[in-house]
């Protein structure tokens, strides 16, 4: 139920954070979920974000094993419903299925869980990145060279696949060179 891997363990902190508050009986499977229906209150978490969070807090492995078991029958933890929203919010904030991906993986959740949510060969997404193209520069298609590079960069950097950009970008995406594999979209650390 641990972390592993480099990228899972994400530091909280910075100028003025403060160190999570010790738990005062870490053997307490009640303790930690009465902190973790705490942190639920404030905002919805994957079920491995509780245990980074509780295990920092110095909570016994046992009991938050026992803890997130208990909040995940009561349905208080639920990473499908986590994945919904996150993917959701991530989509009004004009990020692509790539970008989407990672960020889920990043936060603990399955592909298994990821994959049917985010089906990054379907049309919608080129739509979805058309949409945020013009929002951006406008309805004109760049003529200059520069300037389209400029948008595609912004696109991709937004997590959108190079079919998808050069959907986006029309008649200024025909003759663009994109790396394009969507079957593969995960870097080979997260595998």
């Amino acid at each position: 139920m641990t972390a592993t891997g480099p990228t899972r363990r994400r530091r909280r902190g910075g100028f003025g954070a403060r160190a999570p508050k010790q738990a005062e009986t870490p053997d307490s499977a009640d303790e930690a979920r009465s902190r973790a229906i705490a942190m639920l209150a404030r905002r919805d978490y994957a079920k491995t974000a509780i245990v980074d969070r509780l295990t920092d807090s110095g909570f016994e492995t046992a009991a938050i094993a026992d803890a997130v078991t208990e909040l995940e029958r009561e349905r208080f933890v639920d990473d499908a419903r986590f994945a919904e929203a996150a993917v959701a919010a991530r989509v009004a904030r004009g990020h692509g299925p790539i970008r989407i991906r990672l960020e889920l993986l990043r936060a603990g959740l399955p592909a298994a869980l990821i994959e049917p949510m985010l089906d990054a060969r379907s049309p919608v997404w080129s739509q979805r990145a058309a949409r945020l193209r013009r929002r951006r520069f406008g309805d004109d298609i760049p003529d200059d060279p520069r300037e389209s590079q400029r948008q595609v960069r912004f696109l991709m950097a937004r997590g959108f696949t190079g079919s998808q950009v050069r959907d986006a970008m029309g008649a200024a995406g025909a003759d663009l060179d994109l790396d394009d594999d969507s079957s593969r979209v995960t870097p080979d650390f997260l595998d």
